[in-house]
């Protein structure tokens, strides 16, 4: 039996599947965008929608649900750089469209999204498929992302801690979601709470341990970066002085007996069980002379 929504997407989706023969680019979009929107991971779902449809609809469709996985929406920042290309105002674009500008302003600030017959319209327009006006490269985002990583470390590796928050705090808007990039936030909000002092400090160690939070919340005990965020937010806690928080949370880390180093120690041989045991030697001396500087 096919479930009611499956039914109903795929009965909607009819008119659109006939009526784009180009490249089938429209209906890759408007599956993918219509199983993000509802939050629809079930890939069966999708593709009871296409039971009798035309063997090349089915293959555009799966190619564009894999896709997916490494190419996100992106059509408003898309559109707005091809408008200012263009050197057009949204007055301008809107009134080709017969749409008000503040309808423009909306699909760029991702408030909403454009009819789907209007989607053709603009990729015409601008010159470019409606794969590359509504989405972006996921790998794209990666490098950047890498680079403005690389960017903060130099920072503060220069000694320009202050700069390295200010940076990317300003930067974040775009990363909103990025575990990785709040886990980086988390981080160098602790190193810039180091230089500081006072009610400056207090700021800062208790928004690192609510960025620290974030991550958590974020990575969902995903990946070792919720026991990294989880680290910072002890050490954030410790500094202010909420020594019993900070010991709870801490008893909730793995051991160092279940660490990455000692686990490869054990399984692996030779010249890389040797590396794994230095790594773990290094972090044990680093922690004794951390500890031996503080009691001096």
């Amino acid at each position: 039996m096919v479930d009611k929504t499956a039914s109903e997407t795929g009965s909607c989706f009819s008119d659109l599947i006939l009526a784009d023969r180009r490249d089938g680019s429209v209906v890759r979009w408007l599956f993918f965008f219509y199983f993000q929107l509802h939050n629809v991971a079930n890939r069966d779902i999708l593709f009871l929608c296409l039971e009798g449809y035309p063997a090349g609809e089915k293959q555009s469709a799966e190619y564009f649900y894999s896709a997916g996985k490494e190419r996100k929406m992106d059509f408003g920042s898309n559109l707005k750089k091809l408008r200012k290309a263009k050197h057009l105002t949204q007055d301008s674009l809107a009134e080709g469209l017969n749409v008000s500008p503040q309808t423009i302003s909306k699909w760029e600030n991702g408030l909403s999204m454009p009819d789907v017959s209007l989607l053709p319209v603009l990729a015409d327009y601008f010159q470019v498929s409606v794969d590359s006006l509504l989405m972006h490269d996921a790998a794209a985002r990666q490098e950047e992302m890498k680079a403005l990583a690389q960017e903060i470390h130099a920072l503060v590796d220069a000694g320009k801690v202050k700069d390295a928050y200010a940076t990317l705090k300003a930067s974040m808007g775009k990363w909103k979601l990025s575990v990785g990039m709040n886990h980086l936030l988390c981080w160098a909000t602790y190193q810039y709470a180091g230089e500081t002092r006072g009610e400056e400090r207090v700021r800062l160690l208790e928004e690192a341990a609510a960025q620290a939070d974030r991550v958590i919340s974020l990575d969902g005990g995903e990946t070792g970066r919720t026991a990294q965020a989880k680290m910072t937010k002890c050490l954030c806690l410790k500094d202010l002085g909420r020594m019993k928080e900070a010991l709870a949370l801490a008893e909730s880390l793995p051991s160092l007996y279940t660490t990455r180093e000692i686990v490869l120690a054990r399984i692996s041989e030779g010249d890389i069980r040797k590396e794994q045991i230095n790594t773990a030697l290094q972090y044990l001396n680093e922690l004794i002379e951390s500890i031996s500087k503080e009691e001096r």
